[in-house]
């Protein structure tokens, strides 16, 4: 690929068929009326001359349902100045035909450009707090466009949080469920009525390829469970709760909820206490108050910390939400109630989720990009033998194996007394 790429011998075809056909020429994707405009969204000033170029953002595996470059632009304004900055590009991965067939079967990356293009600004009218969330210049069917994070000082941490990094996190959600009661109050109808499509559950679904990934993941926590003396069918039939946990709640609050909330979709900044925004809305839910900080504190904290400092870390998120609220003179405050209680809702379907997702987020990244990068280990892990590709890593990485296993044996203790465990209302 060559270091620059000037507009005028851009290529402009953006079909599927080409992008694939042409061993991902990601320079197909994105037009030079399309990068002007991008320049001057950035700049908010008229260009005279452009160029640019495209990189792959990290030979890592930065997530598991898209592709990440960036977009480096030096451009001369009006006034003469040659100014130079970077954008984050985000795609379908078209480099893995399999991965990019699945992503679009489950409308993931279509989700996400529901929440850019339309949710998004109805949060924002009338917000006037910190943002959650980056800035996005762009959006396509194929590739949205945003600011560079990584370059204005934000980067991912240790998978495994601190209680400075939970508390920015918790600053992140509550900023985000208060944007979205802000919405709600000012248009008069829940979100999940407005754009019912926007909201249907894509994680945990019953569609054909989605179910299989959900069973061999589900299938893999059984054979741990079993491995430390519980019982696998137990298990198995406990897993299956996570389709009815996730829906909108009935007697409880819901929001627009990030819905995927492990280490990778947060990036702190160096302040002192960090700033936190939240990346990668693709499995976007209508969910009641506590179903993010649940999920989060699951997938993000051990054990050991959630014991300690639960409480504490939800009171932080309440006291966060209602100083929003009341700093835009809202009239609609949750009650303190409805955490506390949702929490206990909401947890089990948080231990699923961890038991279902650590054996791939909580990979190295660089093996995460052997196996998900390639068309045949990804089918495999995927919708195959997980195990056999956990298994050895477990063996060699005593912090994974820690956490899958503390994860596990948390979702055992619960399957073992679920008659007595709050069902989500």
């Amino acid at each position: 690929m060559s270091n620059t790429v000037e507009i005028k011998s851009c290529l402009e075809t953006k079909t599927i068929t080409d992008i694939v056909n042409s061993n991902n020429n990601i320079y197909k994707l994105l037009s030079f009326e399309e990068v002007k405009e991008i320049t001057k969204r950035v700049l908010n000033d008229d260009i005279t001359m452009m160029e640019y170029v495209i990189r792959s953002y990290s030979d890592d595996k930065l997530g598991y349902l898209g592709s990440h470059y960036r977009l480096d632009v030096t451009t001369s304004a009006k006034k003469g100045e040659i100014v130079a900055f970077s954008l984050f590009l985000k795609t379908i991965p078209y480099e893995v035909p399999e991965q990019a067939e699945y992503v679009i079967k489950k409308r993931v990356f279509e989700r996400e450009i529901q929440f850019y293009g339309i949710i998004m600004p109805l949060l924002r009218e009338g917000y006037h707090g910190k943002p959650w969330a980056p800035t996005c210049y762009k959006v396509t069917d194929n590739f949205m466009v945003f600011e560079d994070l990584g370059r204005k000082g934000y980067s991912t941490r240790n998978k495994l949080f601190d209680e400075t990094l939970v508390r920015a996190g918790l600053n992140s959600i509550a900023r985000l469920h208060a944007a979205s009661l802000l919405a709600e109050t000012r248009l008069d109808v829940p979100f999940n009525r407005l754009y019912p499509d926007t909201f249907t559950e894509r994680a945990f679904t019953h569609d054909e390829e989605t179910r299989k990934w959900c069973e061999v993941g589900f299938d893999m926590g059984a054979l741990i469970a079993e491995n430390h003396g519980y019982d696998p069918h137990l298990i198995r039939s406990t897993c299956e709760r996570v389709y009815d946990i996730t829906k909108p709640s009935c007697t409880k609050t819901n929001v627009v909820s990030h819905g995927d909330l492990w280490g990778n979709n947060l990036m702190f900044n160096n302040d002192m206490p960090p700033n936190c925004l939240l990346v990668d809305y693709q499995l976007l839910r209508y969910s009641p108050l506590a179903h993010d900080v649940a999920q989060f504190l699951y997938l993000c904290t051990d054990r050991n910390f959630r014991k300690a400092r639960e409480s504490a870390m939800l009171q932080h998120y309440y006291e966060t939400l209602c100083k929003v609220l009341d700093d835009h003179e809202s009239p609609r405050k949750p009650a303190w109630s409805e955490v506390i209680e949702g929490m206990e809702e909401q947890r089990l379907g948080a231990v699923i989720t961890a038991v279902a997702y650590f054996p791939t987020v909580l990979m190295e990244e660089n093996i995460s990009a052997q196996i998900l990068g390639d068309s045949a280990t990804y089918t495999e892990y995927c919708f195959g033998d997980r195990m056999k590709f956990v298994l050895p890593i477990m063996k060699q990485d005593s912090v994974y194996e820690r956490r899958i296993n503390e994860a596990v044996i948390e979702l055992a203790e619960l399957a073992s007394q679920l008659d007595q465990l709050p069902k989500p209302s």
